[in-house]
């Protein structure tokens, strides 16, 4: 076990295991599966946003700040290039997707540092299927929110930097209005930002010159509602260019998901008694809770997510965390490991 301190900030860990998990044939061919289906489907949620955007723009617009709605629309052609799709495991051993966040560069460093700290470097394709986008030196903006991904990025940035021989620097979002100013160059993506100014200036980047961002600005994709629409619009969906065969195999990978609000009831409830109104004031998704199978690490029992990164729709890193409780990332106590598919050892009980 090794503590990557370097990669995030004090008081916090970020834990490897330095023997990697290797994974079956199988399971690498159903993760590079979901990563062209959602790819498949990000694009033509797009396409059905210009084409005939009701009812799915009020759902994927919701709560989001009529300045990133409207940019949300504007050169729909293009989609989003890096992509993060999390999954995990039910007891009958099926990958289910967790979450899909096509709009931010989170955990790009995490996933290299675990990779060359278990010395497989040279098998790294997240950086060598990016370097065809990155043909100027490129800023990463760092939202207020975003401090706590500041050294992971830099790392990213620093490995990013060496492969392809241009600077790539991490700047926040305060610091925009001075970069922007000293030249053009590429953007990775951008972020929700706070700061008024950065915010319309890389807004009329955008406007001006699209081809600048590897990510554009598609804050609606990252809304959980997001997985709503192959349960509830798969007619959208077809409408908007999407096989009915896709929409059906996505599924399969995705949680039953719907638009709230909504209310729990017991199933015996007497009168208001056991029944739940949390969710009804909130912009909330109910989701089907994923009974989770639990894999052996040295005899302890843990729970897994696996962490997948596609450039497009090519599967270009996987890191998996494990944790002896739910939910498995974001806290001290889970482990990191690095992801080779070379055939069946590794992780006991798969």
């Amino acid at each position: 076990m090794k503590n990557l301190e370097f990669l995030v900030p004090p008081k916090h860990t970020f834990t490897i295991d330095e023997m990697p998990i290797v994974i079956t044939a199988k399971d690498s061919r159903h993760i590079s599966r979901i990563g062209v289906l959602v790819h498949t489907f990000l694009k033509c949620v797009m396409n059905g946003l210009t084409k005939s955007s009701y009812p799915v723009s009020g759902i994927l617009f919701d709560g989001l700040d009529p300045y990133y709605q409207e940019l949300g629309t504007v050169h729909s052609h293009i989609s989003p290039t890096l992509i993060r799709v999390d999954l995990m495991v039910d007891v009958e051993g099926n990958w289910k997707i967790a979450e899909i966040d096509p709009s931010n560069k989170h955990g790009m460093g995490f996933a290299l540092a675990t990779r060359y700290e278990n010395r497989a470097g040279d098998r790294q394709k997240l950086l060598s299927l990016l370097a065809p986008f990155v043909t100027e030196d490129m800023t990463v903006v760092l939202g207020r929110h975003e401090e706590f991904f500041r050294l992971e990025q830099r790392y990213f940035a620093k490995l990013l930097t060496e492969y392809t021989g241009k600077r790539i620097e991490v700047v926040s979002e305060d610091g925009i209005p001075k970069k922007l100013k000293k030249g053009k160059g590429l953007i990775l993506d951008f972020p929700f930002c706070h700061n008024l100014e950065s915010r319309v200036l890389l807004g009329r980047r955008f406007m001006e010159q699209p081809e600048a961002f590897i990510n554009p600005p598609r804050h609606a994709l990252g809304s959980k509602a997001l997985m709503t629409l192959p349960w509830e619009h798969e007619e959208w969906l077809e409408d908007a260019g999407m096989l009915l065969t896709e929409i059906r195999e996505l599924k399969k990978y995705l949680p039953p998901t719907y638009f709230g609000p909504f209310v729990v009831k017991e199933l015996f409830s007497s009168g208001a008694k056991g029944v739940v109104f949390d969710a009804v004031k909130k912009r909330a998704i109910f989701q089907k809770y994923v009974a989770q199978r639990v894999f052996s690490f040295v005899g302890q029992e843990k729970f897994i997510r696996m962490a997948c990164v596609f450039v497009g729709p090519s599967l270009a890193e996987l890191t998996l965390s494990a944790n002896t409780k739910l939910p498995v990332h974001g806290s001290n106590t889970a482990v990191h490991y690095h992801v080779e598919n070379e055939g069946f050892e590794g992780l006991s009980g798969w």
